[in-house]
């Protein structure tokens, strides 16, 4: 077709001709999103609560917990600046994703790759990468969240599937029963997000993105159900993003000022509030700390107090009864029926006590509190070496009689400056663990023999007395110089506790007092709780407070909106009130004075526009005056040129006549346009709408065009075979379409082929026009429904024509309720104009100015 018919797709982007339908274009959610979602979750956790994070996985990372927190936090608040901010500094950009990308790359090599954990050693590398691709803007409009949700959910369901052990009952225990289930969702989801696009139905990515968000929640309830925070926040955040991508929605920059400036309050607000509370934290952590360090050295030092009044008392027992003189009378004469009363009285009244036994100077046992029997020992055996000056004399612990663990207290008889014998109280280690103190109520409490390392006193439900003690390397180390301070270490089950150490003063015992960090450093738990919960109070509050103070702004702002908008509708008459002597009522008199301008201007331009229709309907009409009987008398002549006999003048007389014919009928047809210009931009051109039959009128258009013969060209029409009927103006249509097929003769070359096709739906038709001509080249599709507009190749080759063609078939076409757009390959590939008229449509007036 003529490229001055041409125009680019205008108002609705309509699809092929072989489908009546538009396809929807999905909106895409960025990977940058979600992945600083999470990375403000890990900072916001790993800032404020960073004893939360005490499992064995982290000891490397444990003691820059709290760094690794604010590298997080850092990165993501750049990000979210960045995309909520589409004109930030570059920086802004690449700086948080050059934090977060670190962040996440430690993350996973101590924390996943080390131990061999096969969901994170999948998930984060994919999150990298798809912070790197995604620092190109252009790659932002590519499914990189959908391929990061179908590569990880076909690895996990894999897995699943085949491989379950991979996801531990230690961690995923809430999950186990539904492990098939949740396998054969991600790998049904990720594989069909893998295939084609072209194989799949245009909604059926976005259902699968939404069956994706099921088991990425399921694995999110799981991790939580277990304490798995971490774990647990991913999930849950990838899930979300599933569900906003299957529901084509995803975070825009706001397009108010009253949003923009509630963004812009939230955001300034939010990173202040957060690195104030942050330090708040830290700050009172450590004032927090040191009162628990305190505490524990304190209870560990209370508990030995406690055992050292224990045996002062135990031993004090001792010496009464070695004072009395029947008991000295009883244990010189070596009697066991004097002596056994002494000693039942002893074991019964103390009840730290298990029995009591008096021996000879041969170490023979002479009498106990509980008869002869099981009494065969030597006790001699569980004093290795003497007491050092000052300390209890203190045996091994063993287990005797009946299986109860017990120590040895023994004092010596002397009668007149020799030994006689020995009297020995049995302390019940099992008494003794059952002794309620105030450390035993905080603290897990030990009381631990450093000559061997035995348990005598463990307050943990189920505790094995005289096992041996399982302490870090660090607290063995404490041990082996009694007195040490407060220490943070890793126990036998992997778990970081607290941990003080306190000596028994004149025993060879030491007290160790330990307790989970997380247990310890409940109240910083709490605390910083508290103060996240008051940040996000505090950007609330601002919120509100922000948009009761900028109520006047905003609605003075919306006042002059309104203005505006009334004045480019033409209400020329519209006036802002100036309230305040500010900046706004400077821009509202500014708004006043443009008006009164902008009116003033309307004015002239109206006349000159007036003045330019009248002399265009003179001027077509003095045109036309001399046009009709000048066609008619030529009609007339070549008729009965045509049908006298030869004479020497005869063909050139036909020639010339017909040149005029096609001359006088050109012109006719421009002044047609210029009047139905004129009509459009005075706003007196109308419809005149019923009920229409469209093939006949497409086939008349066709059989004046086939009658006339020029050029050889060939003519195609494909039109239904039943009526296709609509509420239309015929002779109007009739004008677009004649308008359409003329541009694609005039521009196709000598046998060439013009193909006008109709296509019906139950709202609307389409009408195809086709031909195999210059084409129009892309940067002139654009502008060709414009007045006086033609394309660059048209121009060029000379072709004729003033542009007003198309420029009515639009008006014309709107007017219907319709739309046209064009469509060209380029140059010499032909072009394709395609006419969209719904068949029941109110007949749309507008008034356009020129």
């Amino acid at each position: 077709m003529g490229p001055d018919t041409r125009e680019s797709r205008k108002m609705f982007p309509l699809p092929a001709p072989r489908s009546l339908q538009a396809p929807s274009n999905s909106t895409l959610l960025p990977l940058t999103w979600p992945a600083a979602l999470i990375g403000l979750l890990f900072g916001v956790l790993m800032t404020y609560v960073p004893y939360e994070f005490r499992v064995a996985a982290f000891r490397p990372l444990y003691p820059y917990v709290r760094l690794l927190g604010l590298t997080y936090l850092t990165g993501s608040i750049c990000l979210m600046g960045a995309l909520l901010y589409p004109r930030a500094p570059r920086w802004l950009d690449v700086g948080g994703r050059v934090l977060l990308g670190a962040a996440i790359g430690l993350y996973w090599w101590v924390l996943n790759v080390m131990p061999g954990s096969l969901t994170g050693i999948v998930l984060y590398p994919l999150f990298f990468i798809g912070l790197l691709l995604e620092a190109w803007p252009s790659m932002r409009q590519r499914p990189t969240l959908r391929m990061l949700a179908a590569l990880t959910g076909t690895a996990f369901g894999v897995a699943l599937l085949t491989a379950p052990e991979r996801f531990p009952l230690s961690v995923y225990a809430h999950l186990s029963p539904l492990r098939p289930v949740v396998g054969l969702l991600f790998t049904v989801g990720g594989v069909g997000l893998l295939l084609p696009t072209r194989w799949l139905h245009p909604r059926m990515p976005a259902l699968l993105m939404g069956a994706l968000a099921v088991p990425y929640g399921l694995l999110a309830y799981a991790l939580a159900r277990g304490s798995a925070w971490l774990g647990a926040s991913v999930y849950t955040v990838l899930a979300l993003a599933c569900v906003a991508q299957a529901m084509n929605w995803r975070p825009r920059a706001p397009r108010t000022v009253g949003w923009k400036l509630l963004r812009g309050l939230a955001f300034a607000g939010l990173v202040p509030l957060l690195a104030l509370g942050g330090l708040a934290a830290y700050m009172a952590q450590r004032a927090i700390e040191k009162q628990v360090r305190d505490d524990t050295r304190y209870a560990a030092a209370g508990e030995a107090d406690f055992l050292r009044r224990y045996l002062d008392d135990s031993r004090e027992s001792l010496h009464l009864l070695l004072e009395s003189p029947g008991f000295r009378a009883a244990l010189a004469s070596g009697e066991r029926e004097r002596l056994e009363p002494y000693l039942a009285n002893l074991a019964a009244r103390e009840r730290t006590f298990h029995a009591a036994l008096t021996m000879d100077e041969n170490a023979q046992v002479l009498a106990t509190s509980e008869g002869p029997e099981g009494w065969g020992f030597n006790i001699q055996g569980y004093f290795p070496e003497p007491p050092a000056p000052g300390e209890l004399p203190l045996s091994l612990p063993f287990i005797r009689p009946h299986n109860h663990p017990l120590v040895a207290v023994a004092l010596p008889f002397e009668l007149e400056g020799s030994r006689r014998g020995v009297l020995v109280g049995l302390l019940s280690l099992e008494r003794l663990s059952e002794a309620a103190t105030p450390a035993s109520q905080r603290f897990r409490v030990q009381v631990l023999d450093r000559r061997g390392q035995k348990v005598l006193r463990d307050t943990a439900e189920g505790a094995q007395l005289l096992g041996e003690a399982h302490l870090p390397e660090a607290l063995r180390e404490e041990l082996e110089r009694p007195g040490g301070g407060v220490l943070e270490a890793f126990d036998a089950a992997d778990r970081r506790v607290l941990a003080a150490e306190a000596p028994v003063e004149g025993s060879p015992w030491s007290v160790v007092v330990t307790q989970e960090l997380g247990v310890a450093y409940a109240a910083i738990t709490r605390m910083s709780a508290a103060v996240v919960g008051l940040v996000l109070m505090g950007v609330l509050m601002a919120l509100g407070l922000s948009q009761l103070v900028a109520r006047d702004v905003i609605r003075r702002l919306d006042t002059l909106r309104e203005a505006t908008a009334a004045l480019a509708a033409g209400d020329l008459a519209r006036r802002v009130e100036v309230e305040e002597d500010d900046e706004l009522g400077e821009l509202a008199r500014g708004f006043n004075e443009m008006a009164d301008r902008t009116g003033a201007a309307q004015q002239e331009l109206k006349e000159a526009v007036r003045t330019r229709e009248e002399f265009l309907s003179v001027a077509s009409h003095e045109l036309r005056t001399p046009l009709t009987p000048l066609k008619g008398f030529a009609a007339l002549t070549l008729q009965r040129l045509e049908k006298s006999g030869d004479f020497p003048e005869r063909e050139r007389l036909l020639k010339a006549l017909r040149s005029m014919a096609r001359q006088t009928e050109r012109l006719a047809r421009l002044v047609d346009d210029l009047l139905d210009t004129a009509r459009i931009q005075g706003g007196r051109f109308e419809l005149e709408r019923q009920r229409v039959d469209l093939t006949p009128v497409l086939r008349e258009v066709m059989e004046r065009f086939e009658l006339r013969g020029e050029g050889g060209i060939t003519f195609e029409l494909r039109v239904p075979e039943h009526p296709v009927e609509g509420d239309w103006d015929a002779p109007r249509l009739d004008q677009v379409i004649t308008n359409l097929v003329s541009n694609a003769v005039r521009y196709s070359p000598q046998g060439g082929a013009v193909c006008v096709t109709l296509e019906e739906a139950a709202d609307h038709v389409l009408i195809h026009v086709k031909d195999q001509g210059i084409g129009i080249p892309p940067e002139s599709l654009a502008g060709l429904f414009r007045p006086f507009a033609r394309a660059s190749n048209a121009t060029a080759r000379h072709y004729g024509g003033l542009g007003l063609g198309l420029f009515i078939c639009r008006e014309i076409v709107d007017r219907h309720g319709g739309t046209i757009w064009a469509e060209s390959p380029g140059p010499q590939q032909g072009s394709a104009f395609h006419v969209r008229l719904p068949r029941l449509v109110e007949p749309q007036v507008t008034d356009v100015a020129a």
